[in-house]
């Protein structure tokens, strides 16, 4: 039994790939049951990640995005299929769809239009890549594309150097989210009116929103550029070597005004710091003498071990932290104190890892009840529910129309 607030609720969940997944998860975690309906030949994310990396064949972008979920899989093309996912439909709550091409849903007779006389209260969340209107809605995207085309690449690498990708999928993962919430704003709307209605939200107006800052500090062309805007322009940081793990360091915030002079002083360099530069030899060091310090901090880093710049760092209040691989990060007691992995078992693989829902509340807690489904693992159960029998099921299955 779910014990999330979204428990009761019933999602239907056509998307594929490696954003739109996302949305349907988070539901599920929040205690929605997610119903994952699969082509037959199921999500095309499913093998990707290289041969033998789970012995059952799904990859780790697939076992990523699709924990909290049952899977049905089925022929949408055929008048059966799509009988199916219309009686799905009938008392379902959210749809969330990311066909690639804006015909597609009217095409399957899934439009908001005609499913909406179906079922009034269902809330629709339209999910693409670049928006449903203008001359490249159609056009093929992915991750990597949608980062150039909102410029986020030049958010790494340095001035004067050409821009680099992002490496992970970071525009379709943070566009989720905002699908996400434009979903729950539109069933708070439903709980006030009583009637559903169609989300349109894109992984481009997503990362557009995602940034927004960066957008408002460069829109006056008349302006000194300078600051906030070109921070990022700052030759890329790689962390800073102890005699173990690697750091990061900020000196901004720092409790103690004299924090960064007690650290150099610490590591010995202080002395030569002022005689070096004369310009701050009356006041403290800061966060403007970062670049100044550098040569100085590295060096000196590397003499001190981790345990000790740990307890130097913490006492001194400065901003820090270690530089995790998958590794180490799931070593560390900070992450593991605020219970972000937690397990689950999968009908093939046994135990497996999950990265636990990043929000908490007292009353209705968020939970990984299901691992990622198998393709097709919960076919018989999900069409038992709206009234086919064994003999039914079973010629479904040998037309191909299911598995």
């Amino acid at each position: 039994m779910a014990t999330g607030p979204l428990r009761g609720m019933k999602v239907i969940d056509l998307t594929v790939g490696d954003s739109g997944p996302f949305i349907g998860m988070q539901m599920g975690d929040g205690g929605a049951d997610v119903i994952k309906v699969e082509p037959i030949t199921g999500d095309w994310a499913r093998p990707l990640g290289g041969p033998g990396l789970f012995d059952h064949g799904d990859g780790p972008l697939f076992m990523g995005m699709n924990r909290n979920k049952r899977s049905i899989a089925l022929d949408l093309e055929t008048t059966e299929g799509k009988a199916i996912v219309h009686a799905l439909l009938k008392d379902a709550d959210v749809l969330i769809h990311n066909f690639p091409k804006a015909a597609d849903a009217k095409r399957l007779g899934l439009d908001y239009e005609s499913l909406e006389k179906e079922n009034p209260r269902l809330v629709y969340c339209d999910f693409s890549m670049v928006g449903r209107i203008g001359p490249e809605a159609n056009g093929p995207e992915t991750d990597l594309t949608l980062q150039a085309r909102v410029g986020l690449p030049r958010f790494l690498g340095e001035r004067g150097a050409p821009p680099n990708k992002f490496g992970s999928n970071y525009a379709g993962v943070s566009s989720a989210m905002y699908a996400m919430q434009a979903i729950l704003a539109a069933l708070f709307w439903r709980n006030r009116s009583g009637q559903g209605q169609a989300v349109h939200t894109s992984v481009l107006s997503g990362m557009l929103a995602t940034e927004q800052n960066y957008l408002t500090s460069s829109s006056d062309p008349d302006g000194d550029i300078r600051g906030f805007p070109v921070s990022h322009l700052e030759p890329p940081s790689q962390g800073l070597e102890t005699a173990g793990q690697r750091v990061e360091m900020g000196f901004n915030y720092a409790r103690d005004p004299e924090a960064i002079d007690k650290l150099f002083d610490w590591l010995g360099v202080l002395d030569k710091v002022r005689a070096d530069h004369p310009e701050v030899a009356s006041r403290h060091l800061g966060n403007q003498d970062t670049q100044m310090l550098r040569p100085y901090l590295l060096p000196a880093l590397k003499t001190k071990t981790y345990p000790e710049v740990y307890d130097k760092m913490m006492e001194l209040g400065i901003q820090w932290a270690p530089v995790h691989d998958y590794g180490s990060m799931y070593a560390d007691p900070g992450i593991l104190e605020q219970d972000v992995v937690r397990t689950v078992e999968h009908p093939v693989r046994g135990t497996v890892k999950e990265v636990s829902p990043s929000w908490a509340i007292d009353e209705a807690p968020a939970e990984i009840r299901l691992a990622p489904p198998l393709l097709g693992e919960h076919t018989d159960v999900i069409l038992g529910e709206i009234g086919y029998d064994a003999a039914k099921i079973a010629a479904l299955r040998a037309s191909n129309v299911v598995k």
